[in-house]
């Protein structure tokens, strides 16, 4: 089997990870029109729950074992590195589903406040489910790491098929939507894409010989688990910070409100870390194979370019059609969610970018400096955050809780990598960034303002032609940069 060309590779990991989207997408779309805000805001919790669980059981996605095998170069190094990962990540999904399964109750009062038994019921079902994705997961990173795209892309796609078909027969034949049925579609959906996975990974062309089957030896192993947990502990507190500000948001406004701020989410910050994940699968191990300086630095500007400029256009797009998306995607009870939009859009374009430089920090393995910016990062997310659901309850004020930490971490992976690169310079993404911004955060504040200020309409198509400026001069610009 040969493997593909950066573009073709490009190509079919794009096709995958957006393929999937769309298909979740329809998902929330049946389920918005059949259950409402609050079916949207428990089907999102359990969705968190399994990544947050899944995160907790892979050492925290597929990071690990990708960065693992783009540094090993031979078919029995990947082997033995495949078969001590593999081990670890199937004891640690054993252990995560236990605790999942007896803790069950007390899980269902803390993040759905809530003691009905069948959501304790639909919890343990969630446990299943998080095992055959801990497979999914593992089988996914692989694919990543050997540059396999064309079954990368197959297995991203089936699983989320499989959910959307499943949803959509049993809306057509009027089941009753309920937390069993939510979560016995998330155990057909990672099943399913468990097993096309699984098969997948038994058809690569290294084969198993006897000493390549053996474990990694005893120091890469404990390099392999330090890495690992740092990645863990940096990958699990985004995701459970996510997990208890929805569990705050129920506790204080009900599923419906939930409902209402996921899908501002998911149209901003959900796709743009789909996107992202999508560009990791050719960024991750471009930039941990670039050895020197001036490579670490144009892989990284020509990335800073590309994701800035793409999320630049997409944000752009989504503030000038916020409404009509709202009503396509998910249904008119979820018009409230076009403001807590205005505002999220504001986060991306600090958070593509921050993804850009921050990934250094995992291609080089510096394992205390991603564990603690990434717990500085959700510690203060958590303040701002329960700040503005006790003080202000606003939709609105929600969404700003996410922009001031995603600037302060930006402003330190921005620092970070000029100071351990000296190549890279501020000037080369500052000016862009605050193009690309600024706009945004201006139609953010007079939209919430209540009253529409003067000239407001050629005020938002002035800010709507800078945005585009700005994105076809970062694309120019990344023409310029030669990998």
């Amino acid at each position: 089997m040969k493997q593909l060309s950066l573009r073709a590779g490009a190509s079919f990991s794009l096709l995958g990870v957006f393929g999937a989207a769309f298909l979740w997408l329809l998902s929330f779309k049946v389920i918005a029109t059949w259950a409402g805000p609050e079916g949207v805001g428990l089907f999102s919790q359990f969705r968190q729950i399994v990544q947050a669980v899944t995160i907790g059981a892979t050492f925290g996605g597929t990071n690990s074992v990708v960065q693992g095998l783009a540094e090993r170069t031979t078919s029995a190094e990947r082997l033995q590195f495949r078969a001590t990962a593999s081990r670890y990540i199937a004891l640690m999904g054993l252990g995560w589903v236990l605790v999942l399964a007896v803790m069950a109750p007390y899980l269902t009062q803390f993040l759905l406040s809530s003691k009905d038994p069948a959501l304790v019921a639909s919890l343990r079902w969630i446990g299943l489910a998080v095992l055959l994705n801990v497979g999914a997961t593992y089988a996914i990173a692989v694919f990543t790491g050997y540059r396999f795209y064309r079954y990368l892309a197959v297995a991203q796609i089936v699983g989320p098929l499989s959910l959307f078909l499943l949803l959509l027969g049993a809306w057509f034949v009027q089941v009753s939507p309920g937390p069993q049925l939510f979560s016995i579609s998330f155990v057909v959906c990672f099943g399913v894409t468990c097993l096309v996975g699984g098969f997948g990974v038994s058809r690569l062309p290294e084969k198993r010989s006897q000493a390549a089957a053996q474990a990694l030896p005893k120091t890469q192993a404990r390099a392999f688990l330090r890495f690992a947990a740092s990645n863990l502990f940096a990958a699990l507190s985004a995701t459970v910070s996510l997990l208890i500000i929805r569990s705050w948001v129920i506790d204080a406004n009900g599923l419906a409100f939930a409902g209402l701020f996921d899908a501002g989410w998911t149209l901003t910050f959900n796709y743009t870390t789909i996107f992202l994940t999508a560009c990791s699968a050719i960024y991750l191990p471009l930039l941990t194979a670039a050895t020197t300086s001036e490579r670490q630095k144009a892989c990284m500007l020509k990335t800073a370019y590309l994701v800035l400029g793409a999320c630049t256009v997409i944000c752009y797009l989504l503030v000038l059609l916020k409404v009509p998306l709202i009503n396509l995607l998910y249904s008119p009870q979820f018009h409230e969610s076009a403001g807590v939009v205005m505002v999220l859009v504001v986060a991306v374009i600090f958070r593509g970018v921050s993804w850009v430089y921050g990934a250094m920090i995992l291609a080089t393995r510096k394992s205390r400096v991603l564990l603690i910016s990434d717990l500085a990062l959700n510690l203060v997310l958590l303040a701002t955050a329960y700040f503005a659901i006790n003080v202000f309850g606003t939709l609105t004020a929600l969404g700003w809780a996410f922009v001031l930490p995603n600037f302060l971490y930006l402003v330190f992976v921005v620092e970070y990598v000029c100071f351990k690169n000296k190549l890279m310079q501020r000037r080369q993404i500052w000016p862009f960034l605050f193009g690309a911004a600024l706009p945004l955060g201006f139609l953010a504040l007079t939209n919430g303002g209540g009253q529409p200020l003067p000239y407001a309409e050629a005020a938002k198509w002035m800010c709507m032609a800078m945005g585009l400026v700005v994105a076809a001069m970062m694309f120019w610009a990344s023409r310029k940069v030669v990998l």
